[in-house]
C-alpha cells in the first residue's frame, strides 16, 4: 500500500487514472484533492479550463484503448462525448488534448477495428477542425494539431478503406470556405493526394462526390463559388484523370449562371442594361477586395433578410398562384443581377487565369495542353453549343483558342466540321455557323491565310449550293403561282435553306469585319490570274450572290445586310441598295394584305422567328468587366475596323454608331417580332 505524502491516510489510487470520472470531472471537491495530489503535474479539464498534463492525458487514453480489448468501452464512449461537444462548449475536449488522442490514434490504428470505436471515428470525422482558429494558440500548438487530423484521415482510410468515402465527402465539401494555396488548402489536397495514391480507384468514386458537393450557382455565395472552382483546379494537378469531370461541373455552374443572367437582362430595356453594366463597371474593384471579407454566413444572411422583407410586403391576396415558390428565392431585382454579374465574372476570370499559363509551346508538347485543350472541345460542343444563346462563357474558348495558331486552327475546323457535317442536326450546324463567323469577326490574332481560307471555302461552298439547287427555288415558284398561296409557300419553302442563309450571313458578317484583310497584297504571287483586287474574288461572289433566286438579302439578319450594303458600296464591291428597296416594298405589301390573308400573320412571325435564329452573334461584346479586361487583349473591337466613320453615316444609321446597331440588333429583332 501507497500511503499520501499529504495525507498518510488517503491512499494513492493509480487506478483513478483508467475512470471516466477523471475525464468529465467529478464534484468540485474532488477536483480540489485531485489538484492537491497532483501537484504541478496534474491539471483537470473541467468546466473552469483546467486540463490534464500531456503525461496523463496519454496514460488516460492508453488506458481507454487497454479496456476496450476487455469489453470495458466507458471510457471510450466518455471520451468521445467530449469530442462531439461543439468547440466552444465548455465541457469540450481542448485541442492540445485532442491532438494527444490523435497522435495516440494513429499509433494505434488497429486497436479501432473494434465495432465500439466506430463512435469514437465518427466523432473525429465530424469534428469541424476548421473552426479551429490560429489565432487562439500559438503556432505550435495550431500546425500540431492540423497536421495530427490530417495525418488520422489518411492513416485511417489507409488502415481501413470502408471509411474512404465519408473521408472523401468530408474533404470535398469543405472546399468552400478557403483557397487552395492557404494553410488548410495545402492539408486537405495533401490527404486527397494521398487518398488518391492509397487507393488508385476511388478516382472513380470522386466524380460523383465532387458534383454532390458543388454549390449552388444562386443560393451559394461569390466566395464559395470561388474557392469550390479554385480547389477543383488544384485537384488536377495531382490527379489529372478526374480532367474531364471537374471541368465539366465548372462549365456547367458557368453555363447555369450564364443562362440564368441572360434570362434577367431579357426583361430589362436597353437603357436598364446600360446602366447596370456602368454601374458594375464600377464597382467590381470595391466587390473584389471586399470578397475575401465577407462571412459566406452574413452575405447568405443578407440574401435571405432582403429576399424575407420583399416577401413580407405582399399579402397573401396579392402573391400570385403558383408563384409563392418563386417569393422564396426570387432573381429579378438589379441586385440580384449584379450578383450573377459577379458570380460569372468572377468564375471565368478565375478560369481564364488558372488557363493562363498551360496552352505553352512547352505544355503543347509534351501533351497536357493538348489534353486539356481537346478536354474543353469537347465540353464546348457537348455543353455550350447546344446551349440557347449564351453569352459569356463561350470566350473561354475565344481566349484559350488565340494562345497558339494551333489551336485557332483546331477551333476553326471544329466549327466548319459541324456546321457543314450532314449527320449533325440542323440547330447545332446553324449554331457552328454563327460561331465560325463571330469567331473570324473578332479574333485579333487570327491571322491572313487563316481568314482567307474560311472565306474560300464558305464562298465555295455556297457557290456550290447553289448550282446544285437554285433550281428548286424555281419549281417552288412554279407550285405557288399553282397554288395562289405566293406567300405561304414561300415562307414555308425557303426555311429548307436555312443553312445556306446562315454561310452567307457568316460572310456578310466576316466581311464587315475582316474586309482589310480581303484585300489582295501587291507583292503575293497567285496561282490563278485575276483581275480582281480581293482574295477569292469576292466582289464578284457577292455581286452574283445577291441576284440569285434566293434573295439573301431579304432573308438574313437585317442589321447584318445594312452595314454590308453601306461598305461594299463604300468600297466598290457591289450595289444592294436597289434589292433592298425591292425587299421593303415587298414586306410592306405583306402587312398590307395581313388583314386580308388570315394565315399571312403566322407567315410572318415564322419569318421573323427565322430571322431571329439568324442574328445570334457569340462573340458581341462581353458585359463582365473584369474577363473583358483580359479578352480584350485578343478582340476586335467594331470602330477600329468600320470604314464608314464620318458623321453624316452615322446619321443615316439612325443610331449613334455602326456598333451600337450590331450591339442591338438582337433586341431590335425582338421588337420587330412583338
Amino acid at each position: 500500500m501507497v500511503m499520501s505524502v499529504h495525507n498518510p491516510l488517503m491512499r494513492k489510487r493509480n487506478s483513478s487514472i483508467s475512470s471516466p470520472n477523471f475525464l468529465e470531472g467529478a464534484t468540485p471537491a474532488k477536483k480540489q484533492r485531485n489538484e492537491k495530489e497532483g501537484g504541478n503535474e496534474m491539471t483537470i479539464e473541467s468546466g473552469q479550463n483546467h486540463n490534464f498534463s500531456s503525461k496523463m492525458y496519454s496514460a488516460y487514453v492508453n488506458t481507454a484503448l487497454e479496456a476496450l480489448e476487455k469489453n470495458e468501452p466507458g471510457q471510450v464512449e466518455a471520451l468521445t462525448s467530449k469530442i462531439n461537444l461543439p468547440i466552444s462548449h465548455s465541457q469540450a475536449i481542448s485541442i492540445p488534448n485532442l491532438s494527444i488522442v490523435l497522435k495516440l490514434l494513429i499509433s494505434n490504428i488497429s486497436r479501432l477495428e473494434n465495432s465500439a470505436c466506430a463512435n469514437l471515428i465518427t466523432g473525429i470525422l465530424r469534428y469541424n477542425w476548421l473552426e479551429v482558429k490560429e489565432t487562439d494558440y500559438s503556432p505550435a500548438t495550431y500546425k500540431d494539431f492540423i497536421d495530427l487530423y490530417a495525418q488520422f484521415l489518411s492513416v485511417l482510410v489507409s488502415s481501413f478503406p470502408k471509411y474512404l468515402n465519408e473521408v472523401l465527402i468530408k474533404v470535398t465539401s469543405e472546399f468552400v470556405f478557403f483557397q487552395e494555396n492557404e494553410h488548410l488548402g495545402i492539408k486537405h489536397h495533401d490527404i486527397l493526394s494521398k487518398l488518391i495514391r492509397f487507393i488508385p480507384t476511388c478516382v472513380n468514386t470522386l466524380p460523383s462526390i465532387l458534383h454532390k458537393n458543388f454549390p449552388h450557382h444562386i443560393s451559394s455565395t461569390t466566395s464559395d463559388l470561388k474557392n469550390y472552382v479554385s480547389n477543383l483546379s488544384q485537384v488536377l494537378v495531382y490527379c489529372p484523370e478526374l480532367q474531364y469531370d471537374v471541368w465539366q461541373l465548372i462549365i456547367e455552374c458557368c453555363i447555369k449562371l450564364d443562362v440564368e443572367l441572360q434570362n434577367e437582362i431579357d426583361d430589362l430595356d436597353d437603357d436598364e442594361i446600360e446602366e447596370l453594366i456602368n454601374e458594375e463597371s464600377d464597382i467590381n474593384e470595391v466587390n473584389c477586395e471586399k470578397l475575401s471579407s465577407i462571412d459566406p454566413k452574413e452575405e447568405n444572411s443578407n440574401q435571405t433578410e432582403k429576399i424575407s422583407i420583399d416577401s413580407d410586403n405582399l399579402s397573401e391576396d396579392e402573391i400570385p398562384e403558383g408563384e409563392i415558390e418563386y417569393l422564396i428565392n426570387p432573381v429579378s431585382s438589379t441586385g440580384n443581377i449584379k450578383n450573377l454579374i459577379l458570380k460569372l465574372d468572377s468564375l471565368l476570370f478565375l478560369v481564364l487565369n488558372k488557363t493562363s499559363d498551360l496552352f505553352t509551346i512547352e505544355k503543347l508538347n509534351d501533351g497536357s495542353g493538348v489534353f486539356l485543350f481537346n478536354t474543353l472541345t469537347s465540353l464546348f460542343k457537348s455543353h455550350i453549343l447546344p446551349t440557347h444563346f449564351t453569352k459569356s462563357i463561350q470566350f473561354v474558348h475565344f481566349h484559350i483558342s488565340q494562345y497558339q495558331p494551333e489551336l485557332m486552327d483546331s477551333y476553326l475546323v471544329l466549327l466548319i466540321d459541324i456546321a457543314f457535317n450532314i449527320d449533325e442536326i440542323l440547330e447545332k450546324r446553324l449554331k457552328a455557323m454563327q460561331y465560325l463567323s463571330s469567331y473570324i469577326a473578332r479574333a485579333k490574332k487570327l491571322s491572313k491565310n487563316q481568314i482567307v481560307f474560311v472565306v474560300s471555302y464558305l464562298t465555295g461552298w455556297l457557290n456550290k449550293y447553289v448550282d446544285e439547287r437554285e433550281c428548286e427555288v424555281l419549281e417552288n415558284k412554279k407550285e405557288r403561282f399553282r397554288h395562289k398561296e405566293m406567300e405561304t409557300r414561300q415562307s414555308a419553302g425557303m426555311e429548307r435553306f436555312k443553312l445556306f442563309y446562315a454561310a452567307f450571313q457568316a460572310l456578310l458578317y466576316i466581311f464587315c469585319f475582316r474586309h482589310n484583310s480581303l484585300f489582295k497584297e501587291a507583292d503575293a504571287v497567285y496561282t490563278e490570274p485575276s483581275d480582281s483586287e480581293w482574295e477569292c474574288e469576292i466582289d464578284k461572289f457577292f455581286q452574283r450572290m445577291i441576284l440569285v433566286k434566293f434573295n439573301p438579302l431579304k432573308y438574313c439578319d437585317e442589321t447584318v445586310v445594312f452595314i454590308f450594303a453601306k461598305i461594299s458600296t463604300k468600297l466598290n464591291v457591289c450595289y444592294c441598295y436597289s434589292i433592298l428597296e425591292h425587299n421593303k416594298r415587298e414586306r410592306m405589301l405583306q402587312n398590307d394584305t395581313s388583314s386580308m390573308l388570315p394565315s399571312s400573320t403566322t407567315n410572318f412571325r415564322q419569318k421573323q422567328e427565322f430571322l431571329d435564329l439568324e442574328a445570334y452573334f457569340p462573340f458581341d461584346p462581353l458585359v463582365l468587366p473584369q474577363c473583358k479586361e483580359i479578352v480584350g487583349r485578343n478582340y476586335i473591337e467594331w470602330s477600329s475596323v468600320d470604314p464608314s466613320n464620318d458623321e453624316d453615316d452615322e446619321d443615316d444609321s439612325g443610331s449613334h454608331s455602326d456598333e451600337e446597331v450590331f450591339e442591338s440588333d438582337e433586341e431590335s429583332s425582338s421588337d420587330e417580332n412583338d
